[in-house]
């Protein structure tokens, strides 16, 4: 099997602050794994790295055969790489459709293809193709986080991150979240940083531990 995604000493953090380091990991092409970790720990720091939000102070990564390091954030979700954020980032004063409409400008996709990407996703998430025309700081927390996952498949991606996809959220919808990332296994490659051991242990193939910004293979009776 290929390897989607290969991280290899990574660093990183903010300014001269050095918030992890020395992280190495590989993901396989349709393979999903986990980084299980407390706030602090440097996960949602080791994402923002990966997709090119915060500089590198160290290591490589590489999408596929193509190395990530030169590229910029918006360079590297055109070449694959997208990133479901902490906390959903939502704009608000725009509509379900106009959110969705954003993925447009990273992708440069034609009208047609568009649609057919459009339709994939509101069958993935006929709610909102009921809301499209509702403000997207009016829908319930769940909701936006299907928009936030709606959004990051949008680009198509060749390797989904989605950092904290439970947070703030009742345990009936942590459950809806949980079959719809179930639902995408295979077809996507996926990396979910999370708290909620349980989550993951239900998701993914592998889960990694991030303690005080380093990264370990998870052992059995890690919780």
């Amino acid at each position: 099997m290929s390897l989607a995604l290969q991280v290899r000493g990574l660093a990183g953090g903010y300014g001269a602050l050095t918030v992890f380091r020395d992280a190495s990991f590989d993901v396989a092409s349709g393979q999903t794994i986990g980084i299980l970790g407390p706030n602090g720990a440097g996960k949602t720091s080791l994402l923002k790295t990966v997709s090119g939000l915060l500089p590198a102070h160290g290591g490589g990564i590489w999408l596929g055969e193509e190395n990530l390091a030169p590229l910029s954030a918006w360079e590297r979700t055109r070449h694959g790489l997208a990133l479901v954020p902490e906390g959903r980032q939502m704009i608000a004063t725009l509509t379900v459709a106009e959110n969705l409409e954003l993925s447009l400008a990273a992708t440069r996709l034609s009208n047609a293809a568009y649609r057919e990407r459009l339709e994939q996703v509101h069958r993935l998430f006929p709610r909102l193709a009921e809301r499209a025309s509702q403000p997207s700081g009016s829908l319930s927390g769940g909701e936006q986080q299907m928009l936030a996952i709606a959004r990051a498949l949008m680009l198509g991606p060749q390797v989904l991150m989605l950092d904290e996809p439970t947070q703030g959220l009742a345990p009936v919808i942590v459950r809806q979240v949980l079959g719809i990332l179930q639902s995408l296994r295979g077809q996507y490659t996926m990396i979910v940083v999370e708290q909620n051991r349980a989550f993951l242990d239900a998701l993914v193939e592998r889960t990694l531990i991030m303690r005080g910004g380093q990264l370990e293979a998870a052992a059995l009776d890690d919780h």
